[in-house]
């Protein structure tokens, strides 16, 4: 039987582990494969309104216990992964990635040999000097007479990223610290691809290939690649336009009564919202240049009502007390406004504060 536009979102809700909230913040991170991270503090209140009775501390566990990394998954983009899983994603991303900026690069005179002398600079400083700030590994890159100027630095510290030589882990004070990343484990590509396409599947389905290639950056041949890799793991939810809507077949389709009274105040760039290629399923097109105004990538937080975007939110922390503002689309129903407040109340509880 068909299923309808409200059934695709509290399915995606699900997956998205929004509806209901369930188990920890590690969870959290494997389930959904990547959280966008180019702000951090965004994703980390996008782990901590997934995981149940999380704080901020038990997601900062995450990278000073090596669970997570932070780093340039796909897209350009600054991503949460498991750590386990940052090699073999890089694996199928960092090419597409590197050549992309390779053009530019060479307009600002920075040659390949470039690349490479950095990356082994800023991977020794990491290796024998232990984990280092951004400013110690520019220390580093200018000891050793680069050029760091005209934003060549962050240029560098990416390209070793991208390389699976670093990646951001645990903080130091109000800075991240580079490490190490663990060599690859032995996947080869097929069976990385299959790897690739039912994480996100799992996390964020129902999906398309389309949806999938676009959050991923592999082209659409290698996402339909991974489609035919996976097999039966894989298998269709219902009919979309020219392709279907897919899911993970050990998924499960148990929606309740609980889905259909849920409200979210999700962050800045959170998945749900900034996870498909197509997002007109849960955004209203009319309401999209509220959501991005600036339409240059930034998404502010929003509120979900039983998985459509219904509004923005904002939050300031001053004083041990966290502040909240609603800008809904249409107003809010006097059960949403209760629902709204009980979401701002886990927020403070997550940062450890009291509403004001």
């Amino acid at each position: 039987m068909p299923r309808t536009e409200i059934d695709l979102r509290r399915r995606r809700l699900r997956s998205q582990l929004l509806a209901p909230q369930a188990g920890t913040a590690l969870d959290v991170v494997q389930r959904l494969g990547a959280l966008q991270a180019q702000n951090r503090a965004s994703a980390l209140l996008a782990i901590g309104v997934r995981a149940r009775d999380s704080t901020i501390g038990d997601v900062e566990r995450l990278f000073d216990d090596g669970l997570a990394l932070r780093s340039w998954t796909m897209r350009g983009t600054l991503h949460v992964v498991a750590t386990p899983d940052l090699p073999w994603m890089l694996g199928l991303t960092a090419a597409r990635q590197r050549a992309a900026v390779a053009h530019e690069a060479r307009r600002r005179g920075i040659e390949g040999s470039d690349f490479d002398r950095a990356a082994e600079i800023i991977h020794r400083r990491v290796v024998d000097g232990g984990p280092a700030t951004r400013a110690e590994a520019v220390d580093a890159l200018v000891a050793a007479g680069i050029d760091v100027g005209d934003e060549q630095a962050y240029r560098y510290i990416r390209d070793a990223a991208l390389r699976g030589l670093v990646a951001w882990g645990p903080m130091r004070g109000r800075q991240p610290l580079l490490v190490t990343v663990s060599p690859a484990a032995d996947l080869d590509r097929d069976e990385a691809l299959g790897r690739f396409i039912t994480t996100y599947l799992a996390g964020h389905g129902p999906a398309t290939v389309r949806d999938f290639a676009w959050w991923s950056g592999l082209t659409l041949t290698d996402a339909r690649r991974a489609l035919l890799v996976a097999g039966s793991e894989i298998e269709r939810w219902n009919d979309h336009d020219d392709e279907p809507l897919l899911i993970t077949a050990s998924s499960t389709d148990d929606t309740t009564d609980d889905d259909r009274r849920t409200l979210r105040s999700v962050p800045a760039w959170d998945e749900y919202v900034l996870g498909y290629r197509d997002r007109s399923h849960v955004l209203a097109p009319e309401f999209a240049p509220r959501v991005s105004p600036s339409g240059n990538g930034v998404f502010l937080p929003t509120i979900l009502s039983d998985g459509a975007v219904a509004g923005t939110w904002s939050y300031t922390l001053a004083g041990g007390e966290l502040t909240v503002a609603s800008e809904p689309f249409t107003g809010l129903t006097a059960s949403e406004q209760r629902r709204f407040a009980s979401s701002a109340t886990q927020v403070a509880r997550f940062f450890g504060l009291s509403v004001a």
